[in-house]
């Protein structure tokens, strides 16, 4: 029996598909993977970009069209799949339920906020004053979790973030937050409050309406800035003071666990896309977790939750950038500093391998940033944390080969915490990733594939 990750990204993927659309007398045409999206001890969702023929609208269509299908493993109420028309199939003991973007089971409100009409229309209701819905751009989108869309209006652009509606008093909370922190006394302190998107309506169904922010992401800074300077985009201890600047009050809400205490979870993903490399992962996965439950991740502190450079917004030029804003600030809430910033560094330790026209002198900026997060924190923890990141984005990977690259970057930041590691205690157990000249220097590793 396949795995969920092989079903629903493997050759039999087109079987399911093709099922789908002929319940609406639709052929599938061509297709192919977009995203997958692994959550751990849950389920596998994918998304695919497909060419269909058939009837639209009730007429025949001369030549194909794009459309947007996500299969998923979840297991959705019989109710909720009635009503949404999606499709039930069962392989053995594999259930898959299948649809048509912009259905979502879990997200109603994902239809209307793809629509301009039908949004104008749910916003004047609430507001009459809204403006006028222009256009829409899917930016985002992890199915039944949520979606971001920009909205191009008469009074500019604003973002649309789509959850699922028991979701978003706490979401609005956050947010929230950060306009209690910017109207505190400041006092004598140094460092100025982080900023978050301002929410400007709430639209039922879990849509949420959010002001656009003037800032770039740090991501487009480094892609503008040239190769041998991309390493200095921005200082790290800039990121550092970002972080002490997070609403303090995050403390007060509910933790969840860190990308590298899910290690195990992640790595079953990953062992279900990649299992030619399961030693490997399995080796890596024991690797971050001896180290992790080993070593003192820090007090407990006020932390994003997904701190990576898409969701941090720079002001200034080069050599002066300063952080203004954070972006998804779903996850913030109680946590270690130190998760924070693997999660900074593990994102960035793969950008090159994403787009290396783009992002080709990055790789000093990552050594950067290991080396100043290392005087704040642990660096043996830092590097077997920032390890357990790339790990848990081995299964989402666009391609396999690219998943095994990022396997490769994993294990020579795993080894780099064993060296340090046995540095501070010559009597630590042997590595548990298998040497390998070329990992440690990672040179050939991190060459992209096309």
């Amino acid at each position: 029996m396949d795995t969920a990750a092989q079903l629903l990204t493997g050759p039999r993927a087109g079987d399911l598909l093709e099922a789908a659309l002929a319940v609406d007398h639709v052929a599938l045409g061509s297709w192919r993977v977009h995203q997958v999206h692994a959550r751990p001890g849950a389920e596998v969702s994918v998304g695919y970009e497909v060419t269909v023929r058939g009837r639209a609208g009730g007429l025949r269509t001369a030549g194909g069209r794009d459309e947007y299908l996500v299969a998923t493993t979840a297991d959705l109420p019989p109710d909720v799949v009635e009503r949404h028309g999606i499709l039930r199939m069962v392989d053995g003991d594999q259930t898959v339920h299948v649809w048509r973007h912009p259905v979502d089971p879990l997200l109603p409100g994902l239809a209307t906020a793809c629509d301009a009409a039908t949004l104008t229309d749910r916003w004047r209701s609430i507001d009459a004053h809204a403006p006028l819905v222009l256009g829409l751009d899917l930016v985002a989108y992890r199915p039944l979790r949520r979606a971001v869309l920009r909205a191009r209006t008469t009074a500019g652009d604003v973002y649309l973030k789509v959850v699922r509606p028991d979701r978003v008093a706490e979401l609005r909370l956050r947010h929230d937050l950060f306009l209690v922190a910017e109207a505190a006394p400041q006092g004598y302190s140094l460092t100025a409050p982080l900023a978050a998107p301002r929410v400007l309506a709430s639209l039922g169904e879990g849509i949420l309406v959010l002001g656009a922010r003037p800032e770039e992401t740090m991501a487009s800074a480094v892609a503008s800035t040239p190769r041998h300077e991309q390493a200095l985009t921005v200082d790290p201890h800039e990121l550092l003071r970002a972080l002490d600047a997070l609403p303090p009050d995050a403390v007060l809400l509910e933790r969840r666990p860190a990308w590298a205490e899910r290690s195990a979870h992640y790595a079953r993903s990953a062992v279900g896309r990649l299992p030619h490399v399961a030693a490997r992962i399995e080796a890596l996965e024991r690797g971050v977790r001896r180290i992790v439950e080993t070593r003192d991740p820090g007090p407990v502190v006020a932390t994003h939750g997904d701190f990576y450079e898409a969701n941090v917004l720079l002001v200034g030029g080069a050599g002066c950038r300063r952080v203004a804003a954070v972006l998804d600030v779903d996850t913030l809430g109680p946590g270690h500093r130190v998760d924070d910033l693997a999660c900074m560094a593990g994102h960035l330790a793969v950008l090159e391998t994403l787009a290396p026209q783009v992002y080709p002198g990055v790789q000093g900026l990552v050594d950067r940033c290991l080396a100043a997060f290392g005087e704040s924190t642990d660096p043996v923890g830092l590097r077997a944390r920032t390890a357990g990141v790339v790990l848990s984005l081995l299964p989402g990977a666009p391609r396999d080969a690219l998943a095994e690259v990022w396997l490769a970057v994993a294990e020579e930041l795993l080894a780099g915490a064993e060296d340090r590691l046995r540095v501070l205690s010559p009597t630590a157990p042997r590595a548990l990733t298998p040497p390998a000249d070329s990992r440690r220097d990672g040179a050939a590793d991190r060459l992209p594939l096309g």
